[in-house]
């Protein structure tokens, strides 16, 4: 068959990657997301895939057809049919290899040939009732019909079922002549005794016979079985030399092309199952480019959601807009209050979007970055000659190196190992190199100075509750930085602020 990619419209190499590094799919808790939707073991090898987004709207435009065809339940359910029975045909070929009996081995790969036959036709011949509207499955389901009408799987097809047919044929016989004797010969009997062992067991209240035990994870005869074999292979040569034929002649008798289909139909349908396990929808983003407006409602932390066994908490949804000249959100407010996981929200929907696969938002407007950094705060390193702050600086002005208009930076609470004063002043110059530069960032901060208003900058405040200005509500609003310290908030709560204190202090003199 042709080797035409689902994932992939034209040739990988050809295709712009986002720049991301390690430590931001960490700091974005995104290796948490790409380790669940891959497996372990990861049998497609989709974490290499999950790690590569990129910058080219017609590769994610390619992908987002395939997501938006597999919405549809009966599409939907022909391809994790098909999934399921590749499954199959995986596990016996794996178990065949692992067995030592040569005929139980070329049996394995018989059964395995035939499920692979199944698999194929079963789909190819459901995929043109369809309704498909994306490119990449269209082209796929031309080559399998193509393929399964071809001479190839036909002859497979007909190999299959000649020598199911010769073994299904087989009778034998097997008499116990004592204690270390049997006899194996051929069946010369019409009569199956079986009925009439049941009718006399059913006379002393025998019921049906109990279900078969499940087989063990090594399905390797013994020794007994083994002769047994032998013995039934040498009373009926032929069906059994056709079964070594077959096994000789189709020794690879999966194509490439559908190894390459199983394999990246897993990128949609193990993203779309892991989807399934977040109580908040995911849509498809819009992809814009050109300074065109941006945002998202009803976003969230997909790594939070999608963490084993949920949250207490309930999944707090958020919305951001960017417009005009607008290219910063400044996130001030109190610790503890969602502003790490509002950023982390922005990187995973920008990340996601240049993967082509449904965002954690009920509808978005994204860009496509051409590198996506974090700047997360880090703990102080002993190797760090010259201290935690020359540090910091040093991998900021690494990134604003290299950062253009088209880059996203995620910066969480940096600078804050200095002063105040200190760290305001070098904030004011980085946020003036990353607007300079026209990229678009989110800083969370807890220096409101840096969100004072200017054309570029957007700022958003973690709120809290107005009737206990203590609690946090999670939810990051577009609004004035009111320079209330969460710490003022507690010590107004628990009479601790400098006035409460004195006035105390002066009644008991």
């Amino acid at each position: 068959m042709r080797a035409d990619s689902v994932v992939w419209p034209k040739d990988p190499s050809a295709v712009a990657a986002m720049v991301v590094d390690d430590a931001t799919v960490t700091d974005l808790r995104l290796d948490q997301v790409i380790a669940a939707i891959a497996g372990a073991p990861d049998e497609f090898g989709l974490t290499a895939l999950l790690r590569h987004p990129v910058c080219d709207p017609d590769t994610v435009r390619f992908r987002q057809e395939v997501f938006a065809d597999l919405a549809d339940i009966e599409i939907r359910t022909v391809l994790d049919d098909f999934a399921a029975g590749m499954r199959r045909v995986r596990r016996r070929t794996a178990g065949a290899a692992r067995l030592q009996h040569p005929r139980q081995r070329q049996r394995w790969h018989l059964d395995a040939a035939a499920d692979y036959l199944v698999a194929l036709t079963t789909m190819a011949e459901a995929l043109p009732a369809l309704t498909l509207s994306s490119r990449a499955l269209r082209r796929w389901r031309d080559t399998v019909t193509e393929a399964v009408g071809g001479p190839v799987i036909r002859t497979l097809a007909e190999d299959v079922h000649t020598t199911q047919q010769a073994l299904a044929a087989v009778r034998y016989s097997i008499r116990v002549l004592d204690t270390d004797t049997i006899d194996v010969g051929p069946d010369d009997s019409d009569t199956d005794y079986s009925a009439t062992v049941s009718g006399l067991l059913a006379r002393f209240g025998a019921g049906p016979p109990p279900p078969l035990r499940p087989q063990p994870e090594w399905p390797d005869m013994n020794q007994m079985e083994e002769q047994i074999l032998d013995r039934v292979a040498g009373l009926f040569p032929e069906p059994f030399a056709r079964l070594a034929g077959f096994a000789d002649r189709h020794a690879q008798f999966l194509d490439p092309a559908v190894v390459t289909f199983d394999r990246e139909i897993h990128f949609y349908l193990r993203y779309l199952d892991y989807a399934a396990t977040v109580s908040a929808p995911l849509s498809l983003p819009t992809v814009v480019t050109d300074g065109a407006d941006l945002g998202a409602e009803d976003a969230f932390d997909l790594a939070l959601a999608g963490k084993p066994g949920g949250s207490a908490q309930p999944l707090v949804c958020n919305d951001f807009t960017l417009s005009g000249p607008e290219r910063v959100l400044v996130v001030t407010g109190p610790n503890q209050g969602g502003k790490t996981t509002f950023a982390r929200m922005i990187g995973q929907l920008a990340y996601l979007a240049a993967l082509g696969c449904p965002v954690p938002a009920r509808s978005a407007r994204l860009t496509l970055p051409d590198r996506l950094t974090t700047h997360f705060e880090r703990a102080e390193q002993a190797t760090d000659a010259d201290g935690r702050l020359l540090a910091e600086l040093d991998r900021v002005r690494d990134t604003l190196d290299h950062a253009t208009a088209d880059s996203l930076l995620i910066l969480n609470e940096s600078f804050s190992s200095t002063s105040t004063a200190d760290a305001v002043r070098i904030g004011r110059r980085v946020l003036d190199k990353i607007i300079a530069a026209g990229s678009m960032a989110v800083w969370v901060t807890f220096f409101d100075e840096l969100a004072a208003t200017r054309p570029e900058t957007v700022s958003m405040v973690a709120a809290t509750d107005p009737d206990d200005p203590a609690r946090r509500t999670f939810r990051i609003e577009r609004r004035d930085a009111d320079g209330n310290a969460h710490a003022v908030v507690l010590a107004e709560r628990y009479g601790l602020t400098y006035d409460l204190v004195t006035a105390r202090m002066t009644a008991c003199e």
